[in-house]
């Protein structure tokens, strides 16, 4: 079999209430296989303004699941910046992890802050896997 990999990014964007949790889905789309290689998020509070030196760590957990195996990419919720890097220094798996074509990547983030609502968007990083039919 031969493959084209192409880079591609998934986004979700997600808002995380105070002591409250959050779901969301990433449909991989039909058209190829995704490999996920790094992963990056960016968060605020209230979309307020931020430079490098005020950017927001959040006080948020992540699960994720693949749905096409109905695995858990972890074995508890972690907290985002344990496993999400920023855009100039992304968190690079360890192993790249393969998500089937339309498979769903699920998830969900717990918000711990005590007062603060969060906006995060996590970033998905890595190449669409198009099978040449070979």
């Amino acid at each position: 079999m031969s493959f084209i990999k192409d880079f591609y990014i998934y986004t979700l964007s997600l808002t995380a209430a105070s002591g409250a949790t959050a779901t969301g889905n990433i449909p991989i789309q039909a058209d190829s296989d995704f490999i996920l290689e790094k992963l990056t998020y960016i968060a605020d509070i209230a979309s307020a303004g931020q430079t490098d030196s005020s950017r927001i760590v959040p006080l948020i957990t992540v699960l994720i699941t693949d749905s096409g195996s109905g695995r858990q990419l972890m074995s508890a919720a972690v907290p985002v910046p344990n496993i999400f890097g920023t855009g100039q220094i992304p968190f690079i798996l360890p192993t790249p992890r393969l998500f089937k074509a339309r498979a769903n990547i699920a998830v969900s983030v717990a918000n711990y802050d005590a007062a603060d609502d969060y906006n995060i968007k996590l970033s998905f990083i890595g190449k669409k896997l198009f099978d040449m039919g070979n």
